[in-house]
């Protein structure tokens, strides 16, 4: 034990060095303020007072910060100097209070912002923007105003569940998001398709008081839209709630039903309200008409379209504008006309429409295109047959399909390897065997990665069949894109296997289902069973112990019948 004066001369020398190392950070703080308020060119004689990222921490930036919070523009200069000349790293305090300093002055920090949201946890930005609120000053409101800054970067970036999070602990503290946020917010979650989020987020806006304008409307207008809810759509609009938005969403509706009795008596309201109806309105009810083959509405609808030139100058433009509107049945009528007028039409025209077709799932059409796209030698991105290709798979399964997509394969192109494995999983289910073959041979030639499970009741087909080395042959072939079948399958597989006393090939791919981790009791009572029947009894045994290692003994009445094969 050290003596009384001892232990209290370290301490008095350990408080001398703790109070002169505050001083020196204080006469630096003054000093980095100093120039920085007093000097336009700070950044020169910064460089002569030696800093290092050592002495630049957090503490001092916080410090300095604070002297320069009434120039945002300057405490922003002075974090990006420190950073690239010192590499000084801020932390998520020092972050929050630029991004505070920024907006109390009314500058955009968006980019310091779209930076936090992306890197720190939703809890720790909403605390540390709080705390920094309340450091420089800010009232409830002010806050508010800031938090809801943070909401709009993650709804610009797309980060729609930390927003909806934010929200919630925004709530938590009495703060209430900003109109705008919140509409930033509702139409992120629209374009990922979030309904149900979107609806909770509706809930707790009007729980919290936040107040709703036209676009709030027209966005829950949307969301009604994406649940198929029209007729709520409707009594918005009877109660004034109306944009040119909601009325082609209600007249596209009627128009893909064909009830266009309907959709241009809500034209004509549109007119008596002096709402605009645009190429959207008219080529919403032009597509219908269309798709019904209703000439006399196509008549008039063009008709309307030409007098209030909405129809774009030229085959290629109007085709082009309507399939990029998803009017495939409009735009299919223009590519008829120029087809029989002998009309040119541009690559992309043809690039378009196949692209149109696809997305809509008319993949016979899409088929009819994209024959007469390679018949005619034309060149379109790589992203419309990436479109057609994946629709094929999203199709019904026929031999006409199941060729296309061999073709579209061959020539370099990669289905979605989900929608790719479902449409094989239908193959086989339906016993489409020749199909499944020609699709799969593709896939091993170009080395697609799937969902191998897939081709799981062709090996069972190979296995009744007596067709082992055809079974065998899918499995290696699968093994060497390191995919695997189901269970069940594996189990057809070596059973056959033993039965055909091929046990060097059963034990290789036994061996291969406990890598990856595949096998279960029904797995071992296979092995054993068959081993047994082979009199290779030691071979049997060896498997017997690692299934009691591995707690994988099946229940009492099938191990009474298992050992008995020892017999």
């Amino acid at each position: 034990m050290q003596p009384m004066f001892t232990r209290t001369l370290l301490t008095s020398s350990s408080n001398a060095l703790s109070w002169r190392s505050q001083i020196k950070q204080s006469q630096l703080v003054s000093q980095i303020s100093s120039l920085l308020l007093q000097r336009h060119n700070w950044a020169p004689l910064l460089e002569t007072l030696g800093l290092t990222p050592q002495l630049l921490t957090p503490s001092v930036f916080h410090q300095i910060l604070k002297n320069t919070q009434n120039d945002p523009q300057l405490s922003l200069n002075f974090l990006n100097w420190a950073r690239t000349r010192l590499g000084f790293e801020p932390d998520l305090r020092s972050h929050c209070r630029v991004a505070v300093v920024l907006l109390k002055g009314s500058q955009p920090a968006k980019p310091i912002l779209d930076s936090l949201v992306k890197t720190h946890p939703v809890p720790s930005i909403v605390s540390s923007m709080i705390r920094e609120c309340g450091i420089c000053g800010f009232d409830f409101e002010c806050s508010a105003a800031a938090l809801s800054s943070v909401l709009q970067s993650y709804a610009y970036n797309e980060l729609y569940r930390e927003g909806v999070e934010a929200f919630g602990l925004m709530g938590v503290h009495g703060l209430v998001p900003s109109l705008c946020a919140c509409n930033s917010l509702l139409d992120a979650l629209l374009r990922k398709n979030e309904v149900k989020l979107a609806w909770c987020l509706y809930g707790a806006m009007i729980r919290v008081g936040v107040s709703q304008d036209r676009s709030t409307w027209s966005l829950v207008a949307q969301i009604l839209s994406k649940d198929g809810k029209f007729e709520r759509i409707k009594v918005l609009l009877g109660a004034g709630f109306d944009s040119s938005m909601m009325y082609n969403l209600v007249i596209d509706w009627y128009s893909k039903r064909g009830d266009f009795g309907a959709a241009l008596n809500l034209l004509s309201q549109m007119t008596d309200r002096r709402t605009k109806a645009g190429f959207i309105t008219y080529s919403s009810i032009l597509d219908g008409a269309c798709k019904y083959k209703d000439i006399m509405i196509i008549e008039d609808i063009l008709k309307m379209m030409e007098e209030k030139e909405l129809v774009p100058v030229g085959y290629d433009s109007v085709i082009q504008k309507l399939c990029d509107s998803g009017k495939s049945y409009a735009a299919e009528l223009f590519l008829e006309r120029a087809r029989k007028e002998e009309v040119e039409l541009e690559n992309a025209t043809y690039g378009c429409i196949l692209r149109a077709l696809s997305k809509e799932g008319r993949t016979n059409e899409a088929t009819d295109v994209y024959r007469m796209i390679v018949g005619r030698g034309v060149k379109v991105k790589d992203s419309c047959y990436q479109a057609f290709s994946d629709a094929l798979c999203r199709a019904d399964v026929s031999k006409e399909i199941s060729g296309s997509i061999v073709e579209v394969i061959l020539r370099g192109f990669s289905p979605n390897a989900i929608d790719l494995s479902r449409y094989l999983a239908l193959i086989c289910k339906r016993r489409r065997w020749k199909e499944a073959e020609d699709v799969l041979n593709v896939v091993f030639e170009k080395g697609m990665p799937l969902d191998f499970q897939c081709c799981s009741l062709l090996a069972m087909h190979y296995c009744s069949t007596r067709q082992i080395h055809k079974a065998i042959g899918l499995h290696d072939r699968i093994d060497k894109l390191e995919g695997n079948l189901d269970v069940t399958a594996y189990h057809a597989l070596l059973k056959e296997l033993l039965k055909g006393r091929s046990t060097e090939d059963a034990d290789r791919i036994f061996d291969l289902m406990k890598r990856r981790d595949l096998v279960d009791t029904a797995s071992f009572v296979v092995m054993i069973n068959g081993l047994c029947q082979l009199k290779e009894l030691r071979r049997a045994m060896k498997y017997h112990d690692e299934m009691l290692q591995l707690s994988l003994k099946p229940d009492q009445k099938t191990y009474k019948r298992l050992i008995a094969g020892f017999g």
